[in-house]
């Protein structure tokens, strides 16, 4: 069993002479090898085991040009290395929803000239947040950047290849304290290194309180049920016409949808456009929405249960409007000079101190539920450290504002997507928040952009999901290219379902296997994550699979294979599931679980597409033609019986409570009554059925008459 308690934290104690001289080496707790010369500004991670956080005891520093301090890096031996930045060669602000699983041989491979392995995106960026290096013993080493109060460290490639570790706040102010600098573990195991690198980080003194692991978390009810976004189909042409038309036909569709989402388009500002867009007060826009939001909220319904809004985080993209109608508000706003298409933009933000935060984010959140929303969305989070800099502490304002903004959501909502976050400032100050984007956005019918999104989505997991619960986004059912793709992986995200087609273009057979008649989601146990070997490779450029595992109820796991290789190859991907891929099934659930072990009496695979299955014999092979998945689910058998669950949805497992095996009957809660597929080498019957159906391979299709209601169920041989 994997260790569950928090790692110990590494204090390195550091002399302050004067601003930037720093004297004296650190030797590594667990050996007598130095790990930290701080005089040299060495961190030598070849001496690194276990895991730590390193934290700067005493620290004092003034920044040059926002920066506090560097450290070089010298690195072990290395196979191949996946660094987790966004694109532009030397962008680290803006990131928003843009960071990439860069995978390569090595660090200098992904600064090179020419090395672009997105469709989609620029050239990675040299400035990154985590680093996963290879090693040859089979091991990982995870270096993972640091946002505390403060200051916040991140990574930098040389031009020779080589790493560097640098603090910042992006301002002028002078830093003093225990400043974290760097999280680091090594393992045999890929999602230990992770899980254990976070931990370290989130306990140290500085950062304690400030966030939680995603099981610590309450998950909002409303989030458990499917949902409908307006942005991809209507992106800001929304009226109050057109919502209350949309709002009227998903009422009337047969799908389950229990809330929609208002998203960009409503607010009451100057300008349309991300650049020019500028906040005049928190109500929805006179001329679009001439009652308010009063005709939606008098179409809610029992089946529309709630609605959500859409906000940025500042207010709107570029804040408030100097003229604008919160005048409450001023003495908690400072203005700012920002341009657009080259003429004069200013801009009102709120001040960096916990009261002006807290005015500014109690209003924002207060104004959602005095409209009636019952949650909110916030994007463009990590944006807003470029409105600060130059200012005296960027970080420590932006990190005050993430804080005031959780807690108004907390205090004032029943829930909160956070979005544009895929930075450590906004995840390290997830206080109370379960969900957050961790993807480039969705985009109908564009193969490229879904290859990206599904790839970035499943990696980005791996760290965000310590805190999280992963995002996927929107999607379209009627998406030729994509749609029931992107229902699965959403279905393995665990995480919020809402679908963006125009209502009368719902693909229903798509839609329903997602929840229940009443729109209840089927949910794995945690994330999807990728398998060990998925993780370390280039997903978008190599003809390899790239395979992802989710846990389910009652021992059984979900896979999905991608082809994402792009261009699509012409030749066909091979690939696998194995009882040996199983064995990780369990290894993103929180608390942490034993490594699950394969059953004495054998594993029963059920490929979802093809509706077929049988006894795994150590694997079932699989082949990927083009753009495509294959989806399989991987069951226990015991005592000579499997349950592969209720196939009318994605996640069969989880339709499935209360199993009690027996030798010569099964017996068995269905959530709601549909399609049972059990395995047993013998004939079965059912008294309860309709009809069962031999499918081969051992699998019987016992067939119900469709109800509502949980339903207790007996087959015997």
């Amino acid at each position: 069993m994997r260790n569950l308690f928090p790692q110990r934290v590494l204090i390195l104690f550091i002399t302050v002479n004067t601003i930037f001289s720093l004297s004296g080496c650190v030797s590594h707790s667990k050996d007598n090898n130095d790990l930290l010369c701080v005089e040299k500004n060495v961190l030598n991670t070849a001496n690194a085991e276990g895991s730590d956080a390193l934290v700067l005891k005493n620290f004092e520093a003034r920044p040059a040009n926002g920066l506090l301090k560097e450290i070089s890096v010298d690195l072990p031996a290395y196979e191949s290395v996946v660094y987790f930045s966004t694109d532009h060669r030397d962008k680290i602000l803006d990131a928003a929803n843009r960071i990439f699983p860069w995978a390569a041989k090595d660090l200098q491979t992904i600064i090179s000239k020419g090395f672009k392995p997105d469709p989609k995106a620029a050239e990675p960026s040299r400035n990154g947040l985590y680093v996963l290096f290879k090693l040859p013993n089979n091991e990982f080493l995870l270096l993972q950047g640091i946002a505390s109060p403060d200051a916040m460290s991140h990574f930098t490639i040389n031009d020779n290849g080589s790493l560097k570790i640098k603090l910042v706040t992006f301002g002028t102010e002078t830093v003093s304290g225990d400043i974290p600098l760097v999280a680091y573990a090594k393992s045999d195991n890929l999602y230990d290194v992770f899980e254990n690198a976070w931990k370290n980080a989130i306990n140290t003194e500085a950062l304690a309180g400030r966030t939680a692991m995603r099981h610590e978390k309450e998950y909002p009810e409303m989030f458990t049920y499917l949902g409908w976004c307006s942005w991809e189909q209507y992106r800001r042409k929304i009226t109050s016409d057109l919502m209350v038309d949309a709002m009227q036909k998903i009422e009337e569709s047969p799908l389950p949808v229990r809330w929609v989402l208002v998203d960009d388009g409503h607010q009451h500002q100057t300008g349309f456009k991300m650049g020019d867009s500028r906040m005049l007060s928190f109500d929805a826009h006179p001329e679009t929405f001439p009652n308010g939001f009063k005709p939606l909220m008098d179409l809610r319904s029992e089946k529309i249960k709630w609605m959500g809004i859409w906000h940025a985080m500042n207010g709107q993209w570029q804040g408030l409007h100097p003229d604008h109608e919160l005048r409450e508000l001023d003495p908690h706003l400072i203005k700012i000079d920002k341009k657009f298409r080259g003429e004069p933009l200013p801009v009102m933000m709120p001040k960096g101190d916990s009261i002006s935060s807290w005015m500014f984010y109690k209003g924002l959140i207060g104004s959602t539920k005095k409209h009636g929303f019952d949650f909110v969305k916030i994007d463009n989070q990590n944006r807003q450290m470029r409105f600060y800099k130059g200012k005296e502490n960027p970080v420590k304002t932006v990190s005050q504002h993430a804080q005031s903004l959780e807690r108004a959501a907390h205090e004032l909502s029943g829930g909160l997507i956070n979005c544009f976050c895929s930075d450590l400032l906004s995840l390290m100050n997830t206080k109370y928040s379960a969900v957050s984007r961790v993807s480039v956005d969705y985009l109908l019918n564009n193969m490229e952009k879904a290859k990206s999104h599904l790839f970035q989505s499943y990696q980005n997991t791996l760290w965000m999901g310590q805190a999280v619960w992963p995002d996927h986004d929107m999607f379209h059912s009627s998406d030729k290219f994509a749609g029931r793709m992107m229902a699965v992986s959403k279905a393995m995200s665990g995480a919020p379902i809402y679908l963006s087609d125009a209502p009368d273009h719902f693909l229903e057979e798509l839609v329903t296997p997602l929840c229940y008649s009443d729109g209840k989601l089927l949910r794995p146990l945690a994330p999807a994550v990728p398998l060990p070997e998925s993780a370390m490779i280039s997903a978008l450029t190599t003809p390899e699979a790239y395979r992802v595992v989710a846990p389910l109820p009652n021992g059984a796991a979900a896979f999905v294979a991608y082809n994402l290789a792009h261009p699509t190859p012409q030749q066909i991907v091979k690939t696998q599931i194995s009882t040996q891929d199983y064995q990780h099934a369990g290894s993103f659930i929180q608390p942490a679980v034993p490594k699950w072990k394969v059953p004495e009496e054998g594993l029963v695979y059920y490929d979802w597409y093809d509706g077929k299955g049988g006894l795994l014999n150590d694997q079932y092979k699989i082949e990927l033609d083009g753009f495509s998945d294959c989806f399989v689910q991987l069951s226990p058998v015991k005592k000579g019986w499997s349950v592969v669950g209720c196939i009318d949805k994605y996640l069969a497992a989880a339709a499935i409570d209360a199993i009690e095996y027996n030798q010569s009957e099964l017996k068995l809660t269905m959530i709601e009554p549909g399609t049972l597929v059990v395995y047993n080498k013998k004939p079965v019957k059912c008294a309860m059925a309709s009809k069962v159906e031999e499918l081969g391979g051992g699998l019987w299709k016992i067939y119900f008459p469709k109800g509502k209601e949980k339903v207790d169920v007996t087959v015997t041989l």
